[in-house]
């Protein structure tokens, strides 16, 4: 009798194991994805979309809900697996569609019932950033328009990484989509506590001059010149209090008004602008290199930056034979103490070649560096 109770107990304690296994993290796992071929395409049902939103919501609910490290890595692969089963591309174009505008939905939910006791919240938040930059479709943009709010610089960095892929199909589809994003530019870019992120931000504003040929192109330039400038007053703001990291974004935005200098032309009161924030980059990056003796991480990010801001300048305010910046950087003779007063000089010297132009002497209102100056980098 002993025997049979032990074997009853035995097949019981298996029986429920295999039942109770796919509710150990709180959900079931659906059955596969099976969408016939032709809807990839042309259009899905009503069912190919339930069976999307429950693969969505499962993955997020087990990402969200994941009590180890493992288990939020396997939730991720597994809902990016399901993004990319048919592949991309027109082939698989409505499945795409369908599965980022259901992704949209259920990551900031899961990330509003992220708690911040949770011991793995970083890790979650990255990674549902992660999920949500992978998704190259505009039905992808209401996640991104609340994951460019987030407190984490890193989910920030993910979520403008994933605007930067959309960007022009957003433009291109005009309305609410191109509008929100428009909206979080111009609101967040001059808030921006992290260099690399405001980098990813100046990348987003660099409009390319083929597309201009299109109105709502021109209309985003026109806005995003208005947004650069509000980004750059408080990159140069950082930049000038020795916070090297912050020459990037600076950098970044060189290209950009030296479009907007052709793309304005003759307007005498953008040419005026554009000239002043070129002298604000260059004062910003030789304060900061002087700062630093011409020595270290800091004259290290800031060389470059000076030596491609003076031949814009130069070349915009018709002063092309002007070097007075150039020339200390690249005199090898000289010694790095005597570089930075050099290039601090030139920089003052600009203002004399700039005023008949309008421009005024740069003033810097010091930012103290975030807590954190760089992303965590994104688990992989």
């Amino acid at each position: 009798m002993r025997t049979i109770a032990i074997l009853q107990t035995t097949i019981i304690t298996l029986v429920l194991g295999a039942v109770l296994a796919p509710y150990a993290n709180g959900a079931e796992e659906p059955d596969p994805i099976n969408i016939v071929a032709a809807n990839l395409k042309r259009g899905l049902t009503a069912n190919d979309t339930r069976q999307i939103d429950e693969h969505v919501q499962y993955w997020i609910t087990t990402l969200v809900d994941a009590k180890k490290s493992a288990t939020v890595y396997k939730a991720r692969e597994g809902i990016l697996a399901d993004y990319g089963k048919y592949g991309s591309g027109e082939k698989s174009m409505s499945y795409q569609v369908g599965f980022a505008r259901s992704t949209a939905k259920a990551v900031p939910a899961g990330i509003a019932k992220l708690s911040k006791a949770d011991p793995l919240k970083s890790l979650k938040d990255i990674n549902l950033g992660i999920v949500v930059s992978e998704m190259k479709q505009a039905t992808i943009a209401p996640a991104l328009d609340a994951l460019v709010k987030h407190e984490a610089p890193a989910v920030r960095l993910l979520a403008w990484r994933g605007y930067l892929a959309i960007r022009d199909n957003l433009i291109r589809a005009g309305g609410d989509v191109a509008t929100t994003m428009q909206s979080n530019l111009a609101n967040l870019a001059g808030s921006e506590s992290n260099p690399l992120v405001a980098e990813v931000i100046v990348e987003i504003l660099n409009i390319k001059k083929a597309d201009l040929a299109t109105k709502a192109f021109r209309d985003a330039f026109d806005q995003n010149f208005k947004t650069l400038a509000v980004l750059l007053k408080t990159s140069c703001n950082h930049l000038a209090t020795g916070q090297a990291g912050w020459a990037r974004p600076c950098l970044r935005a060189l290209p950009i008004l030296k479009a907007a200098a052709d793309y304005y032309k003759p307007d005498a009161k953008s040419a005026t602008a554009i000239l002043q924030q070129l002298l604000n980059i260059a004062h910003a990056g030789a304060k900061a290199y002087a700062s630093s003796d011409g020595l270290g991480a800091v004259a290290f990010q800031c060389t470059p930056l000076l030596l491609q801001a003076e031949p814009i300048l130069a070349t915009l305010s018709n002063n092309t034979d002007v070097r007075d910046i150039r020339d200390p950087l690249l005199d090898r003779k000289k010694s790095a103490l005597e570089k930075s007063k050099a290039v601090r000089r030139g920089v003052l010297e600009w203002l004399d070649h700039l005023e008949d132009a309008g421009v005024k002497k740069p003033v810097f209102t010091p930012i103290k560096p975030a807590a954190t100056t760089q992303p965590v980098k994104p688990a992989v």
